[in-house]
């Protein structure tokens, strides 16, 4: 039925239901009963409820589930390879799943506003437990591919937790919740490579209790949200349409060419310089035919499809929106790719023990995680989200920058330098996931988190794509250049190279002749500083994008007057949608 249509409907419904326009101008009818209104609207005691309370631990343990396919193998990855590789398709374990997520956010944000949050959120975590249970049992690497592409899609409605809980609780308050959720990830996302290198030397599974794991907590989440996530359905949500309807008007056509162009495009750069050349045909290719989808899908999504589009264009006119998804994309160029690069970083330069490598590499989570926990809360109490912005992308991206200076002499003032910009883009980072569901009306809350998400995730797979390229190249050659001078200059013979540039590659220097222990101290102090020197043309390359994130930043808007009271939706079901008695305090339930 068309919205004008439905706009004619005789006006005796009117004290049953609410007209709402979508950003992209199409009009629906929600049931009166689903609108939360005011907060002392709510039914008593709402806020402590079973069904809210359910809602909250399930968000929770789905967000667990989201780090442990994330953190603890693309932390163990060189470990993992030594197990049931070796692959030349290694780093696609992690890309994949970066990839997934950010393909997976748009599809589950603007799905979940049509047909509902819940059966894309029973949807989303069905594909996580598969994924898991993938990975539990995988006997190579490509299979292993293949369960973090599942836990990736997977992870993009367990990390929207901004919008499940976004429309349950006071805009004043979304700020915190996704706090919440953040911090009760805080075992696996920061401690997530002691804990995965810990299960490697200490269980007989290694590795695959990171999946096994994840297998326990998806069934506990899978119960929560089917007996107590009751969200408003299908017919509360558009009175007046059946499923069919919606269904023949999505946006097939972008939803094809938006897949399909990231993907193609992200496999050129990942190809790049390491499976093949970069003036190669096949990176060129790739490159230039995932390039030729994604601006026909702009082009699609602008001008010829009249339908209901995947990504409004309207959505793009709002600066203040744009500045967000700006700062959110940039701030995850520099998370995903520390969690790959910083790991690396340390077993390079300032240890080779397994464990202290894995207590180290939490740096990135543990200051992540504090900058998110800053962020969610001074957005809701600190006035001038515009300046905060400022100041955090302009730190943060000082100091990520200035890891440029990075040396095997220099451990604690890379320490140091990580720590404050990890934490400045923390604080970045859940500004603009709470943030970007306050600029745009209740209806729309997924479709504008879904497309921060996407791109946001998009950003975090070329960084990856890219950080990991320059520094497989140039550590190469580096090490090719800085080793071959310190061997001969110590004294092994030039016919000896080709054996000792073997026994780097494993570790084991016994087969190489005419070598002694001055040599193998020379070669390993020259294979730290070629290392040093590629990491600073990594931490070069962030200085660009670092301006860019500082240009985002003036552009967001201060948003002290949208942090009121009121209550999107609120949860359905038997003694929480009828009482209208008056919640006491809301903060303090």
């Amino acid at each position: 039925m068309s919205s004008e249509h439905r706009e004619g409907m005789s006006d005796h419904h009117d004290k049953d239901r609410i007209a709402v326009t979508h950003a992209d101008g199409t009009v629906d009818y929600l049931a009166r009963e689903i609108v939360g209104g005011d907060v002392d609207e709510l039914p008593k005691g709402y806020f402590l409820s079973w069904q809210f309370i359910g809602t909250v631990t399930a968000t929770c343990t789905a967000s667990i589930c989201a780090y442990l396919g994330w953190v603890l193998p693309a932390n163990t990855l060189l470990l993992i390879n030594e197990d049931i590789g070796p692959s030349v398709n290694l780093n696609w374990v992690a890309t994949i799943w970066t990839l997934g997520s950010s393909i997976g956010f748009l599809l589950f944000g603007r799905l979940s506003d049509i047909f509902g949050r819940k059966t894309m959120v029973m949807g989303v975590n069905v594909l996580g437990l598969v994924g898991c249970i993938v990975g539990a049992t995988a006997t190579s690497i490509n299979q292993l591919i293949g369960a973090n592409g599942c836990n990736g899609l997977a992870a993009a409605g367990q990390l929207s937790f901004g919008i499940i809980l976004g429309e349950l609780v006071p805009n004043k308050q979304r700020g915190p919740i996704v706090t919440l959720t953040f911090f009760s990830s805080m075992p696996f996302a920061v401690f997530g490579p002691v804990i995965a290198r810990s299960f490697i030397l200490n269980t007989s599974s290694g590795w695959r209790w990171s999946y096994y794991l994840g297998i326990i907590l998806q069934v506990i989440t899978l119960v929560l949200y089917q007996f107590l996530y009751h969200p408003p359905h299908f017919n509360q949500l558009h009175e007046g349409k059946t499923k069919w309807q919606a269904f023949k008007e999505l946006d097939f056509g972008g939803i094809f060419l938006f897949v399909s162009g990231f993907v193609v495009l992200l496999i050129g750069l990942s190809w790049g310089g390491q499976a093949y050349p970069w003036k190669s045909a096949e990176v060129i290719a790739t490159m230039v035919v995932g390039g030729l989808l994604v601006v026909t899908f702009v082009i699609y999504e602008a001008y010829i499809f009249k339908g209901v589009p995947l990504m409004p264009p309207r959505l793009f006119r709002n600066v203040g929106y744009v500045a967000i998804v700006g700062c959110a994309c940039i701030g995850a160029m520099v998370y995903y790719a520390m969690t790959i690069i910083w790991p690396t970083a340390v077993g390079t330069l300032y240890t080779t023990d397994v464990m202290e490598i894995g207590w180290q590499s939490c740096l990135v989570g543990g200051c992540i995680l504090l900058g998110q926990i800053i962020g969610g809360l001074s957005l809701s109490y600190v006035p001038k989200v515009k300046w905060q912005s400022i100041a955090s992308c302009a730190i943060g991206g000082a100091f990520i920058s200035s890891l440029a200076s990075i040396s095997p002499g220099g451990h604690t003032a890379a320490i140091v330098q990580g720590f404050i910009g990890l934490t400045a883009i923390g604080i970045i980072d859940n500004i603009t996931f709470p943030g970007v569901t306050l600029l745009w009306e209740a209806q729309d809350i997924g479709l504008a988190t879904g497309v921060l998400g996407s791109i946001r995730g998009m950003g975090g797979a070329i960084a990856q794509s890219l950080y990991v390229t320059i520094l497989t190249n140039k550590a190469g050659t580096y090490t090719a250049e800085y080793v071959t001078e310190a061997a001969t200059d110590a004294g092994l013979p030039a016919s000896s190279l080709a054996a000792l540039f073997a026994g780097l590659t494993t570790g084991d220097f016994s087969a190489v002749p005419g070598i002694d222990n001055s040599i193998i101290a020379a070669v390993g102090a020259a294979s730290q500083q070629a290392y040093a020197s590629a990491f600073r043309i990594v931490f070069l390359a962030t200085i660009p994008f670092s301006v860019l994130l500082v240009v985002c930043a003036c552009f967001v808007p201060d948003m002290d007057k949208y942090l009121h009271n009121n209550v999107a939706k609120k949860l359905q079901g038997k003694g929480i949608g009828s009482n209208k008695e008056v919640v006491a305090d809301v903060e303090k339930a």
